[in-house]
């Protein structure tokens, strides 16, 4: 496998609910590239020329040690997302002022600059449950009912279904991707 397909088959195994339509955003870390592979700047240009018509949007929202943390995101999920009254409530404790696609990933960017981990309200980002970012803020990440993806403060039987989709979604662009398909005809319009 080439060095391109290697880092295009991180993204799907990554990615794969995202790319699905499944999922909001999901979020990986790459390591700094060696001077002898494609620089991260090209790899994500090269993803959003590919994903973008798709839909699909590729940045970085934080480096630490050596690493770049990538958010993959669809676009329209997020706006959906962010159009919603309880979610704006919710981010405005955090000082989230505009909701426009720029300003959310800028705000986010900023505050993850600023905490030692991940800010909490960074599972919003990733498609969680309003109920369950609220309840791992409000117990401290501790006394969830259940377990998977994300820790489940509230409708476990939905959040187990949602776990099963993604299982899938890993399998089969896995595999699709395995037999020979490119980024683009994975990324489900």
């Amino acid at each position: 496998m080439t060095a391109q397909r290697l880092m295009d088959y991180k993204l799907v195994r990554q990615s794969a609910p995202t790319l699905a339509a499944r999922k909001v955003g999901s979020l990986f870390c790459m390591e700094k590239s060696p001077a002898e592979h494609e620089p991260l700047c090209a790899i994500l240009a090269r993803w959003n020329r590919e994903l973008n018509p798709s839909g699909i949007f590729v940045r970085v929202v934080a480096e630490r040690c050596g690493r770049s943390f990538v958010y993959v995101y669809r676009r329209n999920l997020l706006k959906c997302l962010c159009e919603a009254c309880d979610v704006r409530r919710f981010l405005e404790q955090y000082d989230y002022k505009h909701f426009d696609e720029e300003k959310l990933i800028a705000n986010l960017t900023y505050r993850i600059g600023k905490c030692h981990c991940f800010p909490h309200e960074i599972g919003l980002f990733l498609g969680y449950p309003l109920e369950d970012v609220k309840g791992f803020i409000a117990n401290g990440g501790q006394n969830c009912k259940s377990c998977g993806y994300w820790k489940v403060y509230g409708d476990v039987e939905t959040a187990e279904k949602r776990f099963e989709c993604f299982r899938k979604c890993f399998t089969v662009m896995s595999n699709l991707f395995e037999r020979g398909y490119s980024l683009p005809m994975l990324a489900v319009g």
